[in-house]
């Protein structure tokens, strides 16, 4: 039976660490959101949440549900769909945080190789959660609904080909990974026109250069400042106006 809570429901990708966890707790911690944690094992989610509630004693449990999807796996995704869609019958915001890096903490030899790991998670993965998630979007009748991607600027072509830019190719190559954020770019363009009819707001956030496990922690951003701009993505504003629009506090004058 669907659930009771009438706080927007927030689905989660990669919820139990970095940028997803620093998301879901910027989130939790304003009282107004209904957190679904998705992560790849149910221990997994159930240590994130154990740790929201030792971070803050007063956080709203009964707002917190863990849920298992591993997003390179299509019958998984299916699983998590028909999870949500039998506890609470309907999804109000989709962030898709999850994602990889391929060097970090391991490259796998093979160039196709490296290519198939960081798609799988980073390009398909978004693409068939976003698809295996809409009826429930459309079932919803929240006034804002929205499908936020995380992207990065390493994946903007004009960056990389930017000479006078930190990131410009010859300094900062990782092809599969930039490509593989191209390629989300592309997918929540294309979404967010096809979308936009029915009042589900695709919406492209890059929170910048920040440390989390993805890139050794060597970013300059904590995942708390990270978080910031995917949450401001997800909740403030108009999603009407924010709709196909990049969303980045830094390398926007690159175009993406």
């Amino acid at each position: 039976m669907p659930s009771s809570s009438n706080k927007p429901l927030v689905l989660i990708t990669g919820a139990n660490q970095g940028l997803g966890y620093a998301t879901a707790k910027i989130l939790v911690d304003s009282g107004e959101y209904h957190v679904i944690l998705a992560c790849r094992s149910l221990a997994k989610g159930i240590e994130a949440i154990n740790q929201l509630k030792s971070e803050n004693p007063n956080v709203d449990t009964k707002a917190l549900t863990p849920l298992v999807v591993d997003i390179t796996d299509d019958a998984s995704i299916t699983a998590a769909k028909d999870t949500v869609e039998n506890e609470f019958g309907h999804l109000n915001i989709l962030i898709n945080s999850a994602a990889v890096n391929g060097q970090i903490p391991i490259r796998k030899p093979g160039l196709r190789e490296n290519y198939q790991i960081i798609f799988d998670t980073n390009v398909f993965g978004v693409a068939i959660m976003t698809q295996t998630f809409l009826p429930l979007l459309r079932a919803s009748t929240y006034a804002d609904r929205r499908i936020v991607n995380v992207t990065s600027g390493l994946g903007q072509i004009g960056v990389a080909l930017a000479e006078d830019s930190t990131y410009y190719a010859t300094n900062f190559p990782a092809p599969e990974y930039r490509s593989s954020k191209a390629a989300l770019n592309m997918i929540t363009a294309v979404d967010a026109v096809q979308l936009k009819s029915e009042g589900i707001h695709v919406i492209l956030v890059a929170p910048g250069y920040t440390a989390t496990g993805l890139n050794a922690y060597s970013g300059r951003k904590t995942p708390s400042e990270g978080a910031v701009p995917i949450v401001r993505a997800a909740t403030d504003g108009s999603g009407a106006q924010m709709t196909g629009k990049l969303h980045a506090e830094e390398l926007l004058e690159y175009g993406w």
